[in-house]
């Protein structure tokens, strides 16, 4: 009876183990780790400047495609979850246009782009109505507009008395409705450079420029350049203006030491296309505003109309922003920049 009892007592354990193991199932423990991991996308909500925005996401990403697909015309919700499964960093930006809000107009990187783990979604939105941004230094104004979705244009405005940067007019003004895009006059302090400190490319068919303080009409000009024509025919003078400026301006006049009923005649040609003609009589003053944006070579030719003068350019200067005055890399002029 006592070694009956022992067997029941070793193998009643050893039944129930057995049983356990033989129920298909795996031990586990309270503190043993869990089988997943979480993961994170970065999604950022933008309008003008990027501002970062994390969301939850899973690990479990889908394969990352060799090329970009195309998110264009997808509502952005749609185009956000899809990006989702690449665990990529989304921005988004609000532009003014006439599909309906919400929708993707625009990515970067276009569709066809090695994939990136940094995507830039543009999407329409409703068009607001234009706040009124003048007085604000280009930053603020800018950064106002593009929230509100308008596509903002900066018209530069030399002054040298002005802040830097500041604006002075909007186009179209506020309360404005029904449009996307607004332009900003903007004040620049420019890069000068006169005319008479330029070395010319070219002189043809009268004496070389004479520079220095000039008068004409009774008026001195420190940074003055003279010209005297050809008895008969035109004087040619040309300049290289590399493309650097944005606007050329002075006074023209006759020297005081012309013939009193003198007439003379001065035309001016950024690379072949003219940009003034103007008869200069005796004892009067013209000034002169020229668009030169982009111009190479600027070329001015002079000629006598009547009696016998010389042709004063007073203060003839070239403006340009600071940003591209020197930028094509070719030999910068004797030049004066405004401070800021």
């Amino acid at each position: 009876m006592k070694l009956v009892t022992r067997i029941a007592l070793v193998v009643l354990p050893t039944a129930l183990l057995l049983g356990a193991c033989g129920s298909g199932g795996t031990a586990t423990t309270a503190d043993s780790p869990a089988a997943t991991a979480s993961g994170a996308t970065t999604t950022t909500t933008s309008s003008g400047s990027p501002t970062a925005r994390t969301t939850g996401a899973t690990s479990s990403s889908s394969p990352v495609p060799k090329v970009m697909p195309d998110y264009t015309g997808r509502q952005l919700a749609e185009a956000q979850a899809a990006l989702a499964e690449y665990n990529v960093q989304i921005k988004t930006v609000n532009r003014i246009d006439a599909q309906p809000a919400g929708t993707v107009i625009d990515q970067d990187p276009v569709a066809g782009a090695p994939f990136a783990q940094v995507v830039t979604l543009t999407v329409s939105t409703a068009p607001a109505t234009v706040p009124d941004v003048t007085g604000k230094t280009y930053r603020e104004a800018e950064e106002t507009l593009t929230k509100a979705g308008f596509t903002v244009t900066e018209n530069p405005i030399f002054d040298q008395q002005k802040a830097d940067g500041l604006v002075t007019a909007q186009n179209p003004p506020a309360g404005t409705a029904n449009t996307a895009d607004v332009t900003l006059d903007v004040v620049r302090r420019p890069v000068v450079a006169y005319l008479a400190d330029m070395q010319p490319v070219s002189v043809d068919r009268m004496s070389y420029p004479t520079t220095g303080t000039t008068k004409a009409n009774g008026k001195s000009y420190s940074h003055g350049l003279l010209m005297t024509p050809p008895g008969s025919g035109i004087g040619t003078v040309e300049y290289d203006f590399s493309r650097q400026y944005r606007k050329l301006s002075g006074e023209l006049g006759l020297d005081d030491k012309s013939d009193s009923a003198a007439i003379g005649k001065v035309e001016i040609y950024g690379d072949g296309r003219q940009l003034l003609a103007q008869d200069v009589p005796f004892g009067t003053t013209t000034p002169v505003d020229l668009d030169v944006t982009n111009v190479l070579r600027i070329k001015i030719t002079v000629a006598s109309v009547d009696g016998k003068s010389s042709i004063v350019f007073g203060d003839f200067a070239a403006q340009g922003l600071q940003s591209e005055v020197g930028a094509s890399g070719s030999p910068s002029p004797t030049s004066t920049t405004a401070s800021r």
